[in-house]
């Protein structure tokens, strides 16, 4: 279909405004070289047939020296991984950490709560998911910093379809790889009660080999910490412009969990999933080929009028969980229940040590597109100081 130019798609400040040029081709249309999904129901077949739509075969193309393990998996090997991984991310294995990560925002956000300014990106969502990271993997918090600034090169510079990455990239991997396998050789000799630490415990037909093993964790990187910081740059923002919102939540913190939903909803932070068509299909009429690039575009979905009432507005009354932030079917997002819970800690601590936040004065935030992730780059905002 001609018209359709995915860079000149109007998002940077607008993702109401973005995503309607997507819809306005259609719920299933082809440019660019790929097939757009648009539509809830056809996203919504795409991911509940891994069989048909690849997600190994699509993130192949990202070049990644290790298998991402699980989404690089497709079944029937990719439940194995699935079955191991998913009880050790569970709500009970959260809550059992709450205290501690709720410590670690409490600390970041003591930062700055007595000068009256913070920038929400910079200063909270671009420390605090790596922190959580490292606590998860049972990796020293004082390597945060050194940690960030690996990983912020690698995503930024990993470039799918790229046939060699440049040397600075394969050396900054390389440093960060080298860190992990020091972690991992100490975990065997004496292992925690950490993600790493229960992958290596792992006997028999279920041991994972060490290539497994890095590629959990180099998937963990790529699509776990700048979309949990995507989602905390959004959720700041759009309480400090909306003040009337902040007010009810403040009032009422059993609104949070709503709003969470309808954040992920309204700015997934990974709002395009890549697949590969295994066989020829049919999707709302349009016949996509077998071996055609295929984007899931989740976040036109997710302002679907189809499924979601009044599709571009906040509603605390109507969200649930049925957007498709976290993708769907088999691969929905292995960290879904940790993110959200990063997500509340940050709204309830920021509530609890500052008074009502609004943008900086000429603030205008935009976010970086096109890009695998949806992120602001930077949120300034401003708040009267408490006094003690």
């Amino acid at each position: 279909m001609s018209g359709f130019d995915l860079v000149e798609a109007p998002m940077a400040s607008d993702r109401t405004e973005g995503w309607k040029y997507f819809r306005s081709f259609g719920d299933v249309f082809e440019a660019d070289g790929s097939y757009y999904l648009t539509s809830a129901e056809a996203c919504a077949f795409a991911y509940g047939n891994p069989e048909i739509f690849s997600s190994a075969k699509a993130f192949e193309q990202l070049g990644s020296p290790v298998p991402l393990v699980p989404i690089a998996v497709d079944p029937p090997r990719h439940v194995a991984y699935r079955r191991v991984l998913d009880p050790m991310l569970a709500p009970r294995v959260i809550n059992a950490m709450e205290d501690e990560l709720r410590r670690q925002i409490r600390e970041i956000i003591g930062a700055f709560q007595d000068l009256g300014a913070f920038d929400g990106v910079a200063d909270i969502a671009r420390l605090y998911p790596t922190q959580v990271f490292l606590t998860v993997a049972g990796m020293p918090l004082e390597h945060r910093d050194q940690f960030i600034e690996w990983s912020e090169f690698v995503i930024e510079h990993s470039v799918a379809g790229m046939d060699e990455p440049p040397e600075e990239v394969i050396a900054t991997a390389g440093a960060m790889f080298m860190y992990i396998n020091s972690f991992i050789e100490e975990k065997r000799v004496e292992p925690g009660d950490d993600i790493l630490s229960k992958v290596l415990k792992l006997e028999g037909d279920e041991k994972w080999s060490d290539e497994e093993i890095f590629g959990m964790v180099f998937l963990f990187i790529l699509a776990g910490l700048d979309t949990v910081t995507a989602s905390i740059g959004f959720t700041l923002y759009h309480l400090a412009k909306n003040h009337d919102l902040q007010a009810q939540l403040r009032a009422d913190y059993s609104l949070i969990p709503a709003f969470i939903e309808e954040i992920l909803r309204l700015e997934p932070p990974a709002p395009i999933g890549p697949r590969i068509t295994l066989s020829e299909v049919e999707v709302d009429g349009v016949l996509i080929p077998e071996g055609s690039s295929v984007s899931v575009v989740l976040g036109a979905a997710n302002r679907d009028e189809r499924r979601f009432p009044n599709p571009d507005e906040f509603s605390l009354e109507t969200a649930d969980r049925s957007h498709f932030a976290f993708g769907g079917g088999i691969h929905r997002c292995l960290g879904s229940h940790l993110a959200k819970r990063e997500l509340r800690l940050v709204i309830e601590e920021v509530f609890d040590k500052i008074g009502t936040f609004s943008l900086a004065s000429g603030a205008s935030p935009e976010i970086v597109w096109p890009s695998g992730t949806s992120h602001l780059k930077d949120v300034p905002l401003v708040f009267e100081v408490r006094s003690t």
